[in-house]
């Protein structure tokens, strides 16, 4: 196991800062880590006596990522150092195994295992169990009962899946706002988007719950797609604009739907051997997919004109792959009308606000936590080159190239385990 070492004095120069707040790159910078945070950005600053010195020439600065929708239990320990290693330097897990995330949250922490940094739910809340991560929180009065029960051990919010009931939803909602927690997650079937908007569900998690319940009741085979453009022309408009009026936020969750997990992926690898299990399509279903996703993303793009905040996401579960997967969501979404600035803002500053850190993430500035993603290549000429990273500051400790390239490893013989 790859363990950090101690946060380091570290001088990052003649590096391009890009800011995720929308202000122009800077050029020829010197960023200065000491003891975990960021202590100095300056225009062609010198590196204090006995700096680790990075030469960032022709190199570009961003925040740490967060992949801001992971199910770390189920994708298990052999996610974590592959997450460090593609620059996600936090996640919000929206549902595991509670004390597991914690133990894991107290280890990195403390330097003995890599992974990222972990805002977490716990169980996921719904009307019916279908795995071991979910809870059945049963009657109004039961289902307040477990969110005080929750917010007794610290969670940092609430996951509420389709099958809530109804009235338990609303319950959910209110008895939330009471303890100063906030609901995130899918939109139950029988309550609107409208009305969970209004009911003020902080984040609504995947593009498709929109859909789900109320919409496609009455459906039948083959008549989503079409339902999915009718929508667009007719109804989402109105929905948007309550959508940016409450400030509800959004985590479209695209590549969950666009990349079909493939045996002949070489990143499979990374995935965990006990999950690996491809699902099997046939080539219709493939079609139907595939238009579902073309959907997705003309809807989000929406969704991104009308003001809503977007968040970036991955629904890390089962055989998707960790890691990778977050940057495949951010070329989505500049392929659904995103410029490269806003499709890292989803991953970036987005998250800082939705979590309420942004005295500490989200941009590079003194004073924040000193995570951080030096790119051999420019991310606002291409959102591709996210991919082609030099070197990640994870909590103040710099891995190089040399170091990520050994987490990979670690996470593919952890995947093989596990």
């Amino acid at each position: 196991m790859i363990k950090l070492a101690a946060a380091a004095l570290i001088a990052i120069t003649h590096v391009t800062i890009i800011d995720t707040a929308g202000g122009p790159a800077r050029a020829d910078m010197t960023v200065v880590v000491r003891d975990g945070r960021i202590a100095s950005v300056e225009q062609r600053g010198t590196a204090p006596k006995g700096a680790k010195v990075v030469d960032g020439r022709g190199q570009f600065l961003i925040p740490g990522l967060w992949d801001m929708h992971v199910h770390l239990s189920w994708t298990t320990a052999s996610a974590l150092p592959i997450l460090v290693a593609n620059g996600v330097t936090g996640v919000r897990d929206l549902g595991s195994n509670l004390g597991q995330i914690d133990d894991w949250r107290t280890r990195i922490a403390a330097g003995l295992l890599t992974g990222p940094r972990i805002v977490r739910a716990g169980p996921i809340l719904n009307g019916q169990k279908f795995n071991q991560y979910q809870l059945v929180t049963g009657t109004p009065e039961e289902t307040r009962g477990v969110a005080r029960a929750l917010e007794q051990v610290d969670v940092d919010f609430l996951k509420v899946h389709r099958r809530m009931q109804r009235e338990s939803y609303f319950a959910l909602i209110d008895e939330a706002k009471k303890l100063g927690l906030t609901v995130v997650g899918h939109i139950p079937m029988t309550v609107t988007p409208e009305e969970a908007s209004d009911a003020g569900q902080a984040t609504i998690e995947h593009v498709e719950t929109l859909f789900e319940g109320t919409f496609s009741a009455g459906l039948k085979d083959g008549e989503f797609v079409d339902a999915l453009k009718r929508f667009r022309a007719t109804q989402a408009e109105a929905l948007f604009a309550r959508f940016a009026k409450n400030k509800s936020v959004v985590d479209p969750t695209i590549v969950a739907y666009d990349a079909i997990p493939r045996a002949d992926d070489p990143r499979m690898k990374y995935v965990a051997a006990s999950v690996r299990k491809i699902p099997a399509f046939s080539a219709e279903e493939v079609v139907q997919w595939r238009a579902k996703v073309v959907e997705y993303k003309l809807i989000t793009g929406q969704m991104h004109r009308a003001g809503i905040m977007l968040l970036a996401g991955s629904d890390i579960a089962g055989p998707r792959i960790p890691g990778f997967t977050l940057h495949d969501e951010l070329a989505l979404l500049v392929e659904s009308g995103l410029t490269p600035l806003e499709a890292l803002q989803t991953a970036t500053l987005n998250p800082a606000k939705v979590l309420g850190k942004t005295a500490d993430l989200g941009t590079i500035e003194p004073g924040k936590m000193a995570d951080l993603v030096l790119l051999a290549a420019d991310p606002l000429a291409d959102i591709h080159n996210t991919q082609r990273i030099a070197a990640v500051v994870v909590n103040g400790r710099l891995l190089g190239r040399a170091e990520l390239d050994a987490l990979l490893r670690e996470g593919e013989e952890l995947a093989k385990k596990n």
